[in-house]
């Protein structure tokens, strides 16, 4: 749960601004998603867990969001 918040803050200070609408979100979420997806396929363990702690940042976000 840690790794979860530090991913959600650091995505608050890096992108500030969430997403335009709700169509925009689902957007960001499925970039992330298939970063890890591909590094799931590449079998990188390390790269994985970043990229799905990134996608549950994002999905965190929207949850936050009035979207």
């Amino acid at each position: 749960m840690n790794e979860i918040i530090q991913a959600v803050q650091r995505a608050r200070k890096k992108h500030p601004h969430f997403a335009d609408n709700r169509f925009h979100a689902v957007s960001l979420a499925s970039e992330e998603l298939g970063e890890f997806s591909k590094a799931v396929n590449e079998d990188n363990r390390s790269q994985a867990e970043e990229e799905a702690l990134d996608t549950i940042a994002v999905l965190v976000r929207f949850l936050e969001s009035d979207l």
